[in-house]
């Protein structure tokens, strides 16, 4: 091949390539979010409709519920951590046994849910952390 056909086909294939890159690179509906995971480690807060007198609970179905004491701030609080939680449970529902002092009990799971921190160090597109959204337990 002569040199003007060379420079030719090498103008035509750096012209693709341009292209290309412009194509790849300037679409600006996309961003590329990296692969992070976010796991929420802190409590669960049970709210009651009416004040136990007495409570335990455990994450997932079939799971043997502990005593949970109340905080010294005055909520209930389940931490993800033994007798509590037992591996490899994923905490997506809270099972629990309540009473109140008339005689009153339930036993029941509940779905625990979540809601976004508001920080996304990555822009909202590309999600965020999380926390758990306090468990609303009907009592009486």
């Amino acid at each position: 091949m002569k040199p003007r056909g060379l420079l030719l086909v090498a103008l035509g294939v750096g012209a693709a390539v341009v292209a290309l890159a412009l194509l790849l690179f300037s679409r600006t509906g996309d961003r590329v979010c990296p692969a992070i995971g976010y796991a929420y480690v802190g409590p669960v807060e049970l709210q009651f409709s009416h004040e136990p007198s007495s409570v335990a609970a455990c994450f997932e179905e079939d799971c043997t519920p502990a005593t949970v004491a109340k905080s010294p701030d005055g909520k209930w609080m389940v931490p993800q951590a033994a007798p509590y939680l037992v591996p490899p449970a994923s905490v997506t529902t809270i099972y629990l046994e309540a009473a109140l002092s008339s005689g009153y009990r339930i036993a029941r799971t509940f779905p625990i849910e979540t809601e976004p921190t508001g920080e996304y160090p990555y822009g909202r597109e590309c999600g965020g952390p999380y926390r758990f959204t306090p468990v609303q337990v009907p009592l009486g």
